[in-house]
């Protein structure tokens, strides 16, 4: 009788041990995908680690998450990484619709704005074409602004496709960005994406 009782008592604690790892592994998976963490700093519609935080500072949740997308991620004094599955209004992005990312040079080296699937993959498109960046967009009249056509649907110039897609987000890569522009990051230095149809 005790020995069955003891049985009884190993098996569920066995039982709850493997709970207690289903949940908490889900629990992982969850906040790893969600995006969000206590490094993270939300600037309008973009997403970036803080600016008085970095890779090797960072909360280990924030790690897991860059790891999953950017497995190599720089140091954010080489690069500071921007993304974002939202437009400007806070409105997920429907690769059904166009978009218009309105920008301006960054300062930075070098910049791209780069657009992903829904497993974070670059989009096959019928131009073979990923992202934009400093040295490939065209610039509008004042060469220093900028539109991106996001949208699956061929457009003319500057066209970022969205080509069968569930889902859809943007990285910025700024490499080697200036003190000023790391320090002041805002609404006003970033682009913005406006829905157009």
């Amino acid at each position: 009788m005790a020995l069955k009782q003891n049985i009884k008592k190993v098996a569920i604690g066995f039982v709850l041990i493997l709970l207690a790892i289903v949940l908490g592994s889900g629990f992982g998976i969850y906040s790893i995908k969600s995006g969000k963490s206590d490094s993270q700093r939300v600037i309008g519609n973009w997403q970036t680690v803080d600016k008085d935080k970095d890779l090797n500072t960072a909360d280990l949740l924030t790690i897991a998450q860059v790891s999953v997308y950017g497995p190599y991620a720089l140091t954010k004094k080489e690069v500071i990484y921007l993304s974002t599955n939202t437009d400007s209004e806070g409105n997920a992005l429907d690769p059904k619709s166009d978009y218009v990312i309105n920008g301006k040079k960054l300062d930075a080296k070098y910049w791209s704005i780069t657009a992903y699937d829904e497993n974070g993959f670059l989009i096959k498109n019928p131009i073979d074409k990923y992202s934009y960046n400093l040295e490939t967009v065209k610039y509008e009249a004042d060469s220093t602004s900028y539109k991106i056509n996001l949208s699956a649907s061929e457009k003319k110039e500057n066209w970022l496709p969205i080509t069968n897609v569930k889902k859809t987000s943007l990285i910025i890569r700024l490499y080697l960005p200036s003190d000023k522009l790391r320090d002041n990051l805002t609404v006003e230095t970033l682009p913005t994406i406006q829905k157009v149809k």
